[in-house]
């Protein structure tokens, strides 16, 4: 059995360990009961954006792929509709998030060609990768109990640049001002991709990330741009299991008013420290001596689903009544049949071992 940490498992346990606590599948692994709650229009576009750059189809003419790309945006936001709303779902706000995905999509369809440089290599993709152990050079992180810890996430992108060079590519759906330059350096979610890539496909080093913002209002008033037939082609001869030697600037970026591209190297060292600060953090979240305790905060709190249990625990009351009445646990996870990326091991490892009775 493996111990798995999620990407949101550890934002979780560094924003609030109560939260985490009550929500992590590792802990107590609840949800609140009430599924209402808005559409999430920036995981529409970034399931549409899977299809886009799909790379079987990634030679096909942008007008064939655009009606496919407009049907994972619909199928996504339908699917969510269901998930928060139910047989209530609101037919208007399902509508209306559907029209600005496809103004969107249409608008980035007229600019992406201009800066697409790449040739997709995968898409949505998820992996797990063990996590070295600082202390014991050779050996990977385990739980107290014994079981190896992995560390999983899904990216978004995979894309490989005419200097056979590896990149991550991350879809920002941007509702203010664009990301500050230091903070894409700092992004720690993207610097674990980078990190854990090498681990998950063994000898692959990634080169950086490219982080492709979008403005949510970047479709309005449409665009009469005429959409490219084809985008550039960029031509390699294989996906080597390591990039060439490249060396480049450590932060390019470029765009326009509704769009940017902003391409981030990360170095050797960056991404050692990387997987340094994960063990730590992971060491400390399976330790037999964690203490739980609350990290109040108004932006946080504001927008937390377990509030009402923690001001319960924080008057010094037992929270077992609300937890029975508002939450439920977790269904187990289960990879979607046919999704983009849904794979449950390594591709370089062969098959994947089997399930033996218990």
């Amino acid at each position: 059995m493996a111990y798995r940490i999620h990407a949101s498992d550890r934002t979780a346990f560094k924003r609030c360990r109560r939260q985490w606590d009550l929500s992590s599948r590792n802990r107590q692994n609840l949800e609140p009961i009430a599924g209402f709650g808005p559409i999430d229009l920036a995981q529409a576009v970034r399931d549409a954006l899977a299809v886009y750059y799909f790379p079987g189809m990634w030679e096909w003419d942008r007008s064939i792929v655009a009606p496919l790309v407009h049907q994972a945006l619909e199928r996504s936001v339908r699917t969510q509709a269901k998930a928060v709303g139910g047989d209530q779902a609101d037919d208007q706000s399902v509508q209306e998030t559907l029209d600005r995905g496809r103004a969107l999509l249409d608008a980035y369809a007229a600019w992406a060609p201009t800066v697409d440089h790449f040739t997709p290599i995968r898409v949505d993709t998820d992996f797990e990768a063990e996590i070295p152990d600082p202390a014991t050079p050779g050996a990977n992180l385990v739980t107290p109990t014994g079981e190896e810890i992995r560390y999983c996430d899904r990216v978004d992108m995979l894309a490989i640049d005419s200097d056979d060079a590896y990149w991550v590519v991350q879809h920002r759906l941007v509702t203010g001002e664009w990301a500050d330059h230091n903070a894409l350096q700092l992004d720690e979610r993207s610097i674990a991709w980078s990190w854990a890539w090498p681990q998950f496909y063994l000898g692959m080093q990634i080169t950086g990330t490219m982080y492709n913002e979008i403005r949510a209002d970047a479709g309005d008033g449409g665009t009469n741009a005429t959409h490219p037939a084809r985008h550039q082609q960029v031509h390699h001869r294989r996906m080597y299991a390591r990039t060439g030697t490249v060396s480049g600037e450590r932060l390019h970026a470029e765009g326009t008013d509704g769009f940017r591209r902003t391409l981030v190297r990360r170095g050797a060292a960056e991404l050692a420290a990387a997987g340094a600060n994960l063990a730590a953090e992971v060491s400390a979240a399976t330790s037999t001596d964690l203490e739980v305790y609350p990290s109040p905060e108004p932006n946080v709190c504001a927008r937390c689903s377990y509030r009402p249990p923690c001001l319960i625990l924080n008057q010094g009351d037992d929270a077992t009544a609300e937890l029975s009445k508002s939450y439920r646990q977790r269904p187990p996870e289960s990879v979607q049949e046919g999704r983009l990326g849904g794979v449950t091991w390594s591709m370089n490892r062969g098959a994947a071992p089997p399930r033996w009775p218990s």
